[in-house]
């Protein structure tokens, strides 16, 4: 029995040598091209960071974003671009485009079970990878994590020998990595300790680890909660009326006047019709900290600083003499109910508007639900937005008596030209809405506090303060929710992550995407459309990037030009994490920040979004592990039931046709009167916002369907739903341009 064990033993050993084939893994983790990535060897010691270290890429030909040309090497590269924006954080994204490259092809079949990360502080937490893409041309295999990664920690990218090559054999270590198991040596870094620290230096010893490099993550929400001690140390105790509150019951018209410098003084009633809850109005300006350039070169953006160094404001110029250096006045209004005041003021909830909208826009369509229910609304001007600083009020008294005009100061840095709706806000290159989504979270903070200090001026309850946000209102909304004690719940509605993301797959966003890649040179726009042809995939435009959706089997490149563009992207990606929704959503519960506790969060969004596309939405619920609180309208369904649904547009939109208005902006919105049907689904959203801020663990919005005059929808028919699985991939509904 023994000898029959013994060559069972031996034909299986011979089996196995016989099997291994010569394909490696490329190990050079200090080369941008080689990796594999992300790797500390391509970060320096930085005493001033908070995590001791400090990004140090190379401004090489390897980081180049140019297309491969015939004749010469296929490009290799996770990141690709300026490294500039890199180079001064403390660590890589949390949420990486990792590379590893290979001495020859691969079965792409085996990378997913064949590649993980290794936490280096939990060893036992192993995370795998998604949204696999290999290009043939390189050999080189690109992924991301399957959830999103610890802030400020150290993992372990691991290759295991389960990857094997195209043959059918399993893949063998490389000898420049076999040196780094035996000891630290020419371009091991901290590979080696890391090995040890995570218990898997066994594995890399006994063949089973065929490659691997340890990086840290870097501090995406260091420099915010920063801010927000600045906030909590430095806030004056004021708020200054604009003008004098107004009862609506009196008012014949109110009337918004944006300095918008165009030929023609634009104006923007807001309807007293829809406010039938509402009782009166105050108008404030608040003072807050303002971090962002405002004029030059670097105007919308936050200058980069060391991790561990306090936020600096800058002096704003132009305004006015009351101002202290360094500070912005902020306009924001309060609708107040129609019922007797609480004795110690109303709840209070902070609706956060969308991109391009303002202070006057969706908040108002939403006010007279909540003030049903006993809430007051606030909505503020965010930067970026509400035009110029001379912007008024006009109010008009049923008996013709015009009422002083009211300052609400818009906060937009024209770039040049006419003044647009988001100026300042969106920012060319890689930073794009970072800085603006960064800028607003501490204005956020710092009406927080200025309502603590002047004890909600008279009219709000300081403990029950709560917030909404809507699209871009839930991009700063995620940093806000995540970073500031004084806020206990919020709602999240139609908003998503990544930023580039949603710049990639959103109708709205694409003209983003073009005008970066554009701006690259050589431009990386690798589509030459076709008038009357159809769109490659879902609807590429100028640029195909082979974007890789979530649990799908390995994407093989087949679009010449997409390897660059992806990495062009993933630099954007990574230098805008310090304000993107995905990076501060585990925040939220799973992991609160210190001094920050765990928050409620309810998700709204609809399926079929276009502006902020279902994958993007989904992302955000996932890193949140918000799913038990997730509320999905089934938009297919309800516009299966009434088709008019679909044909409800925006009058325009900035630089394209009317867009439709559901699903993404369901909840409030100037059209939601102009349909039964459309109003009976905002209202519900509405109502389920009221019942989760009131202390309702997951309320369920279908029976409010019920209670809404003229619905034609009930809540038997279930169009809100808790979904059993996150959609991952984009969904389009009837007559949508795709």
């Amino acid at each position: 029995m023994k000898q029959i064990r013994a060559v069972f033993a031996v034909s299986t050993l011979c089996v196995s040598l016989s099997y291994a084939g010569n394909t490696t893994v490329l190990f050079q983790p200090d080369k941008l091209a080689v990796g594999p990535f992300p790797s500390d060897q391509l970060t320096v010691a930085a005493s001033g960071q908070k995590t001791g270290r400090q990004v140090s890429i190379p401004t090489t030909p390897s980081f180049g974003c140019g297309f491969s040309m015939p004749g010469q090497p296929a490009f290799r590269g996770a990141v690709c671009g300026d490294p500039a924006p890199l180079n001064v954080l403390d660590g890589f994204s949390v949420n990486p485009r990792s590379m590893v490259c290979f001495s020859d092809a691969v079965d792409v079949s085996t990378l997913k079970g064949g590649i993980s990360y290794i936490s280096v502080d939990n060893p036992t937490t192993r995370i795998g990878v998604n949204q696999l893409y290999f290009d043939a041309a390189s050999n080189c295999a690109y992924m991301k994590p399957d959830q999103v990664l610890r802030q400020q920690a150290t993992y372990v990218l691991a290759v295991m020998n389960t990857v094997q090559d195209a043959k059918g054999a399993n893949l063998t270590q490389n000898p420049a990595f076999t040196a780094c198991v035996k000891g630290p040596g020419a371009n091991c870094g901290t590979l080696a300790a890391a090995l040890d620290k995570s218990g898997s230096r066994g594995e890399a010893s006994s063949g089973r680890m065929i490659a691997a490099t340890s990086f840290t993550t870097m501090s995406a929400t260091n420099w915010l909660e920063k801010a927000r001690q600045y906030v909590s140390d430095h806030q004056p105790g004021v708020i200054l009326p604009a003008g004098i509150p107004a009862v609506l019951s009196q008012l014949k018209s109110l009337t918004w006047l944006p300095q918008d410098n165009a030929p023609t003084q634009t104006t923007q009633d807001i309807p007293l019709s829809a406010l039938s809850n509402v009782d009166g109005i105050f108008f404030g300006l608040f003072l807050s900290p303002n971090f962002l350039n405002v004029s030059g070169a670097g105007a919308g953006t936050i200058t980069s600083i060391p991790g561990n160094a306090a936020p600096a404001p800058i002096a704003v110029p132009g305004q006015p003499a009351l101002v202290p250096p360094g500070y912005a006045l902020v306009s924001f209004h309060l609708f107040l109910p129609k019922i007797v005041p609480p004795a110690g003021g109303f709840p209070v909830v902070i609706y956060g508007h969308g991109l391009g909208d303002n202070q006057f826009g969706a908040s108002t369509f939403i006010a007279s639900t909540l003030a049903a229910k006993g809430y007051a609304t606030l909505s503020m001007e965010i930067f970026g937005h509400g035009f110029g600083p001379g912007g008024t009020v006009q109010m008009v008294m049923k008996n013709g008596f015009a009422l002083p005009a009211v300052a609400t100061p818009g906060r937009a840095v024209p770039l040049g030209g006419q003044m647009g709706t988001t100026d300042g806000c969106i920012v060319p290159g890689a930073v794009a809405v970072r800085d603006c989504a960064r800028q607003s979270a501490v204005d956020l903070f710092a009406l927080v506090r200025s309502l603590q200090l002047t004890n909600g001026y008279g009219y709000v309850d300081t403990d029950r303060i709560y917030y909404v946000g809507q699209s871009f209102g839930g991009t700063y909304g995620s940093l806000f929710h995540a970073v500031e004690p004084g806020v206990s719940a919020a709602v999240l509605n139609s908003s998503g992550g990544t930023s580039v993301d949603v710049a990639r797959l959103a109708l709205t966003g694409r003209p983003l995407g073009w005008l970066y890649l554009g701006g690259m040179n050589p431009p990386l726009l690798n589509v030459n459309p076709v008038i009357g042809a159809p769109s490659p995939d879902y609807y590429h435009d100028i640029f195909n990037d082979e974007y890789v959706f979530r649990d799908l089997d390995p994407v093989v490149s087949k679009v010449p030009g997409a390897p660059v563009i992806q990495a062009a992207f993933e630099t954007a990606d990574w230098a805008g994490m310090q304000g993107d929704p995905l990076a501060y959503a585990q925040h939220f519960r799973t992991a609160p920040l210190a001094g920050v506790p765990a928050k409620r969060t309810l998700f709204q969004f609809g399926v079929g979004d276009i502006e902020v596309p279902n994958p993007t939405e989904s992302a955000l619920v996932r890193a949140a592990g918000g799913q038990g609180t997730t509320w999905m309208l089934k938009t297919d369904v309800a516009a299966s039931l009434q088709r008019q649904l679909l044909g409800i547009v925006m009058p325009s939109s900035p630089g394209g046709p009317p867009l439709p208005i559901l699903p993404h902006r369901f909840l409030s919105n100037p059209t939601i009167f102009s349909d039964p049907a459309e109003q009976a689904l905002a209202l519900a959203g509405q109502l389920q916002v009221a019942a989760f801020l009131s202390g309702q663990a997951n309320p369920d919005p279908n029976p409010f369907l019920d209670t809404i005059p003229g619905s034609p929808f009930t809540s038997g028919m279930k169009l809100f739903v808790v979904p059993a699985a996150l959609p991952e991939q984009m969904n389009f509904l009837p007559n949508i341009p795709k």
